[in-house]
Parts: structure tokens; C-alpha cells; sequence
């Protein structure tokens, strides 16, 4: 069955375009959240656990 589907599959360029699409996406991605600007967003969610929770009392 699988051998069939696969003698069907005539664009031999897709798994090419999907890889190169996904290695885009994850530097991108990486990038983004990496970028220097974002540092202050991660420091101040860093503190979280340790700040009180103003909701108990």
C-alpha cells in the first residue's frame, strides 16, 4: 500500500520546499525570541515565582 501511494507521488520538490519552509520558520521563530529586545520581557518573567501572590490575602 505504501509503495502504491508513493508511485503516485510525482512531485519529488515537496519534501524540499517543506524542509526549507521549516527551517525558515524556525530561525524566524528563534530570532524572534531571542532578539535583544525582548530581554527585559524575560527578566521580569523570571521574577515571577518569586513575587507574593496578591490574591491570597
Amino acid at each position: 500500500m505504501k509503495s502504491e501511494v508513493l508511485s503516485r507521488f510525482d512531485m519529488p520538490s515537496l519534501p524540499l520546499i517543506a524542509l526549507i519552509l521549516f527551517v525558515v520558520v524556525f530561525i524566524g521563530y528563534t530570532w524572534w525570541t531571542l532578539k535583544p529586545s525582548r530581554k527585559s520581557y524575560f527578566e521580569d518573567a523570571s521574577k515571577l515565582p518569586f513575587e507574593d501572590d496578591k490574591s491570597k490575602n
